[in-house]
């Protein structure tokens, strides 16, 4: 009888720590955090540092070539070379011409005129210093395009240039100018040439403030995307 009560009793205590048990996980669960994904025990547990070194580690992978240990030349920095640009420091269209290059430190007025001259008719850019103390200003730069029926070659033009701009034609312009878009001649300060029959391009720099180089360089620059048909 002491057995079956003995018995009895442990059952019961049983019983109670069991249903105790049960009453107290959703306390505890409520007390803290929910545990998400628990891990089954024994089953290795990756850290997150792990993880990362895991996700560098595809990133890495992306960049190089299938089975080859090198990366891809220059990869890595593409992101860098799709910057936005700064618009341009001048207009770049003139009358069918792109304007491709000026030099820095040319004055900031900038001023188109258009305006004929005989049965030449001229459309002209050109930049400005000033003003200075005596209220005057000095051209920098100007570039001009020109369009007659009478350029019929680029001796013609030349020959239209000598009286226009009053010049002495034994000595002035006389070395040839080899520009990408057609043949033509320079002196000291200017550059001009026959872009094709028709049409013709001047380029003058004004004072020291430009160089024969920058001059020259400006004139190769300036490159016909409209031509006559």
């Amino acid at each position: 009888m002491q057995l079956e009560k003995g018995a009895a009793v442990c059952g019961l205590v049983i019983a109670a720590l069991v249903a105790g048990g049960g009453a107290a996980a959703p306390a505890s669960a409520a007390s803290g955090p929910p545990v998400v994904g628990a891990p089954v025990a024994g089953a290795p547990v990756a850290s997150a540092s792990a993880a990362g070194a895991s996700v560098a580690g595809a990133s890495d992978t992306a960049t190089r070539l299938p089975g080859v240990g090198a990366r891809l030349p220059g990869v890595a920095d593409r992101a860098t070379d799709c910057r936005p640009m700064p618009p341009p420091r001048h207009r770049r269209w003139l009358d069918g011409f792109v304007l491709g290059w000026v030099p820095p430190g040319l004055g900031p007025l900038v001023t188109d005129f258009e305006y004929e001259w005989e049965d030449v008719a001229f459309r002209s850019r050109v930049w400005e210093s000033g003003p200075y103390p005596d209220e005057s200003y000095r051209v920098d730069l100007q570039i001009t395009v020109m369009r007659s029926p009478s350029f019929t070659d680029v001796a013609a033009l030349r020959a239209f240039l000598v009286g226009y701009l009053e010049r002495d034609p034994a000595v002035w312009a006389t070395e040839p100018f080899a520009h990408p878009d057609g043949p033509g001649f320079t002196d000291a300060g200017e550059l001009f040439w026959l872009a094709e029959p028709g049409v013709a391009v001047r380029v003058f720099g004004g004072g020291e403030q430009i160089d024969f180089r920058d001059l020259t360089r400006t004139a190769c620059a300036v490159r016909q995307v409209m031509p006559m048909n």
